[in-house]
């Protein structure tokens, strides 16, 4: 921060509108504004369209660099910048974006960008940085960083300010209940960031609203828009970029939502602009409010405007020193007719309340409907704060050995000013009363700088931080010597060869090339191609060498050629048989190792020594000495058959000692020729050979156990096995090729006979043909099988028969098998399809009941669990003398016929045949000859009891009519009751019970079959209720007597069985209580009938004939029992001479004997004791003294 020193009077520094890197505006839909004149100008030519967020930057003389809706960067020209699509902003942002000059540096700018709120969305950008470099495009700028990310899932807003050190900046943004704040300096920005959380309030659902901070960097002001509406205010250390001390400021509703804020130039007042929203967030709503709050009084509140046209937008100080807003009518959309053509202002920002003078509708952005697509939304274009504050200083230029340049910026004439320079060592040159100097400093570091200024009678003292950065450390000259490759005098130099001789710095500066130390120092013209630069061109460039810091310094580097060394008849050859490694065995492309070239090349050169030996597929490659090749392991891709390699040989200076071709790679095919993968043992052929052979080659065969068992193309083969051949081309370079052979044979049993029982006498039937399957071959893995009418198809592997399984021999006796195997071995197997009668009994016919079950859900439905398989022996037993018979079953025919889907009886069900099902029943012999079939065997399922039984209840178990019963009987039934400990409690319908939980239910039929049915039912007790208008007056008592007694009375209460009880006591059907004791009691009655029940509290009084004062904790006090149920009875104590000894409290403890303190003697005493409820009672009792 800025130190002021005020001299003369009080008086605050003066802030106009010098600061003209705010001078122009772009806003809105097309919208624009000039300040340069000092009355805003609108501006036509504006390229953006946007809803909220925008920014925009001039140079220090007010003229246009480029602007941006946080998505596109336009140049000064209204064009989109070089690579200015598609940065991370959103023109739905509140603050998409924000321009902050790179300190020190005219000529980078960073864009600050931020994404929207789009409810913490996966595709949330947060906020990233991007840089424009304006030397480039012709100083049209560019970008040449885009999007690298500061914050992930941040949104909406984003400000900046200048360091306390007068040089650097805090970028900060606010997220969910922190604050973050980067530093930017000459070196760049610094992406970790300070983090504000102590007393930071949390607000995750309305990041929305713009965030602004005041021109000195003191305050910060946070506009949180959304369903929970807050505005809060903060200080801000602009040392050391911490956030503190929160407060909340409240508007007059509560409903109203903050969203625009700035404060007035002197940090003196804050500006608040708020609309309303409906409960779903969405839709916006005037009234559109204006509010001021005066920072140095409390933060009073003063409402300035109210408007029922405009609802939510924002505010902006501009460089006139005055407080723009925004008109908008967004509501629920965002489209043409929710924007004005207007924006208001605040004409006096530092004045109180409505003296401010605000001005709605001040300025018609379309020129009276000139430009009629030309619109005012919601935003504005936020700029650095401090823009706004002067008089500031500046300093540019601050690399070592270049004069800095220093700027004093004021909007009113400057009556003198005095510069120190903090640079002692300088002498004289150390201070200037120029108004913008130059100074070279004597050593890099940080230099405290002094400006004392003086406007009018305003004297002020600025300071700041310059840091003077070392310019890179170089050796100049340089030469790199090339080898002249064609002997013409020119070759093509890798000027990048020279980067680290010119500088060994870490980390490593930029390096450029130039034709002329003018075009180095002034960046322009590079040399495109460095790594082929000819020196044709020139035999001198000129190396730029710019360090992290920007700073430049400049090398020459001359370009020196030497003819090669290497001996011109030097050629060494390598050959290499052509391979598969790439999946192409003839494409002339090989694996080389010709590292042994290296030594033979060294040798060639001595006696020189101390030379390196590289090896490249082109010219241009080893004069650049880059995409350089490992000799050990290359394939001449790029070359099939031959190709050439370029040796370079370098001293170990990276001198140039010799270049040209010196290294041949040869490939020599291999042998080519074809071999079937796979070979069949058949008897009419058992020779296998290779074939189609691209030249005669030599060969051997082997077999598995590596003998050799050939070397011709043919050989004959009896056993199965792999069999490998490998062919050699008889060259120099003696190239094989092996291949291999699986030989496999099948053996199978044919004819083979399937027979199958006739089912209706009819003598056709169904075959499933798959049976002989296994008959035919027990291969495996098994071989697969399919079916033909004749021998010719099977072998020629058409027209299959495609029902196998349900093949009638109606079409033939006889099929034919074609059985191949997984090395393609085929044979073919003859099916004979015989007809049997069936041997079962006609008359056998075995019946099995039973019971309809839920276990699908539904016990009505006819579907039943059987076990049958009792039928297997029965239907054995039948068929004797006949054994060695297997018995299966199935739902049809067509299954029993194809012997497939057969049933599991153990455990079967009738689903598919309610009620009642027939079986299939089927006898094969063990050759799975069919002996029998027919139906056999029936299913009967009988019906289960069906009645309903509440699943649940609650009774009134005192009842004389607690019952529980089944309901809907379908049939008649017989039951039995049991509870969950199983004990039988009844054998009707109905049965009466009186405790809780659970009843069980059977209900058997008394059908032959015998079902039951059982269900269960939860039985809980009622929890007694209220019995009303029982009380006291239901009471009769008989008190201070010899039998105390008390009458329940009730004739008031409905008629019903009632029991009662006193106290503690178990209940009684008798409603007289005799000899109870005195005091007070509690007379309980429960409606047995009904599950009522009510108590009340009655007092019977009791007077004591005697007591014992002794201490010994019994009868030691006097007192009438049950009387405290009557607190405002009177009770007396007299001597047997009327004297009144005692006076005693109804609720106390009683009289301990005493009088005045003092013990009386044992005798009678007479006591008065005249009741609440009337009664007078009279007697004595004694004092016994033990």
């Amino acid at each position: 921060m800025k130190r002021v020193l005020f001299l003369l009077l009080f008086i605050t520094p003066i802030l106009s509108y010098s600061q003209n890197e705010a001078a122009i505006w772009y806003f809105g839909q097309n919208a624009g504004l000039d300040f340069n004149s000092g009355t805003p100008v609108v501006l036509t030519d504006g390229q953006i369209n946007t809803y909220e967020g925008c920014a925009t930057i001039s140079d220090s003389l007010g003229n246009l660099l480029f602007y941006t809706d946080g998505v596109t960067v336009y140049d000064r020209t209204h064009n989109i910048m070089q690579n200015g699509n598609g940065l991370s902003g959103n023109s739905s942002s509140t603050q998409s974006a924000i321009i902050v000059q790179k300190p020190n540096n005219l000529n980078q700018y960073y864009i600050f960008t931020v994404d929207e709120n789009a409810g913490a969305s996966p595709n949330q950008g947060g906020i990233d940085y991007s840089i424009v470099d304006l030397t480039l495009n012709g100083t049209l700028g560019a970008i040449t960083t885009k999007n690298s990310l500061l914050l992930d899932n941040s949104y909406e807003k984003i400000t900046a300010i200048k360091n306390a050190n007068n040089n650097d900046y805090w970028i900060i943004t606010f997220f969910i209940d922190r604050y973050y704040a980067w530093e930017l300096n000459a070196t760049g920005l610094n992406t970790t960031p300070i983090i504000s959380t102590a007393g930071i309030s949390s607000i995750n659902d309305t990041s929305r609203g713009y965030l602004k901070i005041s021109t000195d960097g003191s305050k910060i002001a946070n506009a949180n828009f959304g369903n929970t509406p807050r505005l809060f205010l903060y200080d801000f250390n602009n040392s050391t970029g911490v956030v503190s001390n929160e407060v909340q400021l409240l508007f007059e509703d509560n409903k109203d939502n903050p969203y625009g804020v700035e404060f007035s130039p002197l940090t003196q007042k804050l500006y608040v602009t708020t609309c309303q929203i409906d409960a779903s967030g969405i839709s916006l709503s005037p009234p559109g409010k204006l509010y001021q709050f005066d920072l140095l009084n409390s933060n009073l509140r003063t409402k300035i405007d109210e408007s029922n046209v405009y609802t939510r937008n924002a505010l902006q100080l501009a460089i006139d020193g005055k407080i723009y807003r925004a008109l908008s009518k967004v509501t629920t959309g965002q489209n043409l007719a929710s924007g004005s053509n207007y924006l208001g202002v605040i004409n006096n920002p530092e004045l109180d309340g409505l003296a401010s003078i605000y001005v709605e509708d001040f300025i018609d952005i379309t020129i009276g409907g000139t430009f009629p697509t030309h619109r005012v939304f919601e935003g504005l274009p936020p700029f650095m704060s401090s823009i706004f504050l002067e008089p500031t200083i500046t300093a540019n230029e601050v690399c070592f050995g270049i004069p800095t340049q220093f700027t004093v910026n004021s909007s009113s004439p400057i009556a003198s000013i005095t510069w120190d320079f903090g640079d002692p060592v300088t002498g004289i040159d150390n201070t200037s009363t120029l108004e913008n100097p130059t100074h070279l400093f004597s050593s890099s570091g940080i230099f405290s700088i002094t400006a004392t200024v003086t406007v009018g009678t305003i004297t002020t003292i600025l300071t700041m931080d310059v840091t003077i950065y070392p310019i890179p450390i170089i050796t100049t000259p340089v030469t790199l010597i090339q080898c002249d490759d064609d002997l013409d005098g020119f070759v093509d130099f890798n000027l990048e060869e020279a980067n680290t001789i010119i500088t060994i710095e870490s980390p490593a500066p930029i390096i450029t090339y130039f034709l002329t130390e003018t075009d180095a120092l002034s960046n322009i013209d590079p040399i495109t191609t460095p790594t082929t630069f000819s020196n044709s061109v020139s035999n001198i460039v000129w190396a730029r060498v710019e360090n992290t810091t920007n700073c430049i310094a400049t090398a020459q580097v001359n370009l020196l050629i030497e003819t090669t060394n290497i001996p011109s008849d030097l050629m060494i050859s390598f050959n290499s048989c052509d391979d598969d490694i790439d999946g192409d065995n003839t494409n002339g492309i090989a694996l080389f190792d010709f590292s042994s070239a290296t030594n033979q090349i060294l040798d060639a050169l001595l006696p020189q020594t101390n030379l390196e030996v590289s090896y490249y597929e082109n010219m241009t490659d080893a004069l650049a000495e880059q995409n350089n090749i490992d000799p050990t392991n290359y394939r001449n891709t790029n070359s099939p058959t031959s190709q050439q390699i370029v040796v370079r040989v370098d001293n170990l200076a990276n001198e140039c000692f010799g270049l040209g071709y010196h290294i041949t790679l040869n490939v020599t095919p291999i042998p080519i020729f074809d071999l079937a993968s796979t070979f069949c043992i058949i008897a009419s052929s058992n020779s296998i050979s290779v074939e189609n052979p691209s030249e005669t080659y030599d060969y051997i065969w082997i077999d598995e156990l590596n003998n050799i068992v050939g070397n011709t193309d043919t050989i004959t083969v009896t056993t199965e096995g792999i069999y490998t051949v490998t062919a050699n081309n008889q060259n120099v370079t003696n190239c094989e090729t092996t291949k291999s052979i699986q030989v496999s044979s099948i053996q199978i049993t044919t004819p083979v006979t399937l027979i199958q029982c006739d089912d209706d006498l009819d003598g056709f039937v169904d075959f499933n043909l798959e049976e002989a399957n296994t008959i035919i071959t027990i291969e495996s893995p098994a071989p697969i099988i399919t079916y033909f009418l004749t021998e010719t198809d099977a072998l020629s592997n058409i027209d299959p028969i495609t029902t196998p399984t349900t093949f009638s021999n109606s079409v033939s006796n006889i099929v034919w098998a074609r059985v191949e195997n997984t090395t393609n071995c085929i044979a073919t197997a003859q099916v004979n399809l015989l007809i049997e009668t069936t041997n079962i009994p006609s008359d056998l016919m075995i019946s099995f009941n039973s019971c309809d079950d839920d276990i699908d859900g539904d016990n009505t439905n006819g579907i039943a669990l059987f076990d049958f398989s009792s039928a297997t022996n029965q239907i054995l037993d039948a068929l004797l003398p006949q054994t060695n018979l297997e018995v299966s079953y199935y739902e049809n025919m067509t299954d029993a016929l194809a012997e497939q889907n057969n049933i599991d009886p153990t455990n079967y069900r009738n689903t598919n045949s309610p009620t009642s099902q027939q079986i299939v029943v089927r006898v094969d012999n063990l050759a799975n000859e069919c002996f029998g079939l027919g139906y056999h065997v029936t299913l009967n399922v009988t019906t289960a009891p069906i009645f309903d039984l509440a699943n649940a209840v609650s009774l009134c178990l005192s009842s004389s009519n607690s019952k529980i019963s089944i309901e809907n009987p379908f049939e008649t039934y017989n039951y039995i009751w049991t509870d969950d400990f199983n004990n039988i409690l009844g054998n009707s319908p109905e049965i009466s019970i009186s405790t809780e939980g659970i009843y069980f239910v059977t209900a058997i039929n008394p059908n032959e079959v015998t079902c039951e049915t059982t269900k269960s039912i939860q039985v809980s007790a009622i929890s007694p209720t209220e019995l009303l208008n029982f009380n006291s007056d239901n009471l009769q008592k008989t008190d201070n007597s010899s039998n105390n007694t008390i009458t329940v009375l009730t004739n008031n209460l409905p008629n019903s069985n009632y029991q009662f009880a006193l106290d503690s006591d178990e209940f009684q059907t008798n409603n007289i209580f005799e000899n109870v004791s005195s005091g007070i009691h509690t007379v309980k009655i429960i409606d047995k009938e009904n599950c009522l029940e009510a108590s009340a509290k009655v007092s019977l009084i009791g007077i004591p004939n005697f007591f014992t004062p002794n201490n010994d904790g019994f009868n030691d006090t006097w007192q009438v029992t049950g009387v405290s149920f009557q607190p405002n009875s009177n009770i007396y104590i007299h001597d047997r001479f009327g004297k009144m000894i005692a006076i005693l409290d109804p609720l106390g403890p009683g009289w301990d004997g005493l009088y005045k303190g003092n013990p009386l003697p044992s005798t009678d005493y007479w006591y008065r004791v005249e009741l609440e409820d009337g009664r007078i009672l009279r007697g004595h009792f004694s004092l016994i003294r033990k």
